[in-house]
């Protein structure tokens, strides 16, 4: 973006088949900004704005850009959903009046179901299928039954690398490794060819961004024997896998009535750039 300049922004949604939304914005204009732009064009309301956030790239996001970001490029954005907390969602759903709201919710539902990362059963996708008719659209309906299914509230990364030998409660994963990732509301989930490991955020101490921006270490808490491994992850979508990291904790930690960060709680560089956090959730 040139200095000075008024520029066009685009943005799309999960609807791969609707044209980009355009808005104009200055020069080194903030997500927050082309964001509020975009809602409007939408129709969302402002009260349900704060489930939504801009991303770079569409099916696998790089990263989630925060308010105050500034905006890296004009072209590869998608809005698209940025919220744990199903009750958030419900409001929106039960009082039926925010319908932008809505299709957006449903459009990251299908998507989902799409991709593979939700598995209705056979009556369940008949019902799903029976909400997408184009003479009598549901789509409420479609998320309300969609939040129902496993893994609902949850990102999945896929294609991740495991950059060192870990053992974890008695599975080994060599070096090299390529697993799919999934973020709940419980924990980490590793797919391992036909293997699953299960790690529940109590029992991950720490975790630390590292390298250049695609390395991700988590620190892991063995009880059986004391022990804390380092579960070290690459990823191109290391930024994005962080921000749910941290997204994740602080739904987490509002639902139970926890505590929040504190500065001792993490460490920065220098410059102050903050690379590594205590989990407030990590019980020994």
């Amino acid at each position: 973006m040139e200095l000075g300049n008024i520029v066009k922004v685009s943005v799309r949604t999960l609807d791969l088949d609707s044209s980009p939304i355009q808005v104009s914005v200055k020069e080194e204009s903030t997500a927050g900004e082309v964001l509020q732009k975009v809602s409007k064009v939408l129709g969302i309301h402002p009260e349900n704005l704060p489930l939504f956030c801009l991303f770079e790239c569409i099916e696998a996001p790089i990263n989630r850009l925060r308010d105050q970001d500034i905006v890296p490029f004009t072209t590869g954005l998608t809005i698209q959903k940025w919220c744990f907390e199903p009750v958030k969602e419900e409001q929106v759903l039960s009082r039926n009046v925010d319908t932008a709201a809505i299709q957006l919710l449903f459009l990251q539902a299908q998507a989902d179901v799409r991709e593979g990362k939700l598995h209705p059963n056979p009556e369940q996708r008949s019902k799903l299928e029976e909400y997408c008719d184009p003479s009598f659209p549901l789509h409420g309906r479609y998320v309300q039954l969609c939040q129902t299914l496993e893994d609902y509230s949850s990102v999945r990364f896929r294609d991740v690398i495991v950059e060192r030998d870990v053992c974890l409660d008695n599975l080994k994963v060599p070096v090299g490794t390529i697993v799919e990732l999934n973020v709940t509301l419980s924990g980490l989930r590793l797919v391992i060819g036909t293997a699953t490991l299960s790690i529940v955020w109590s029992r991950i101490t720490s975790w630390t961004n590292v390298k250049e921006g695609i390395h991700i270490q988590y620190e892991v808490y063995s009880p059986d024997t004391g022990s804390r491994d380092i579960l070290a992850l690459q990823t191109i979508q290391a930024p994005y896998l962080l921000a749910t990291t941290m997204e994740i904790i602080a739904a987490l930690q509002k639902e139970q009535c926890g505590p929040a960060f504190h500065t001792s709680q993490v460490h920065r560089e220098e410059e102050g750039t903050i690379t590594h956090w205590d989990n407030v959730l990590f019980q020994k």
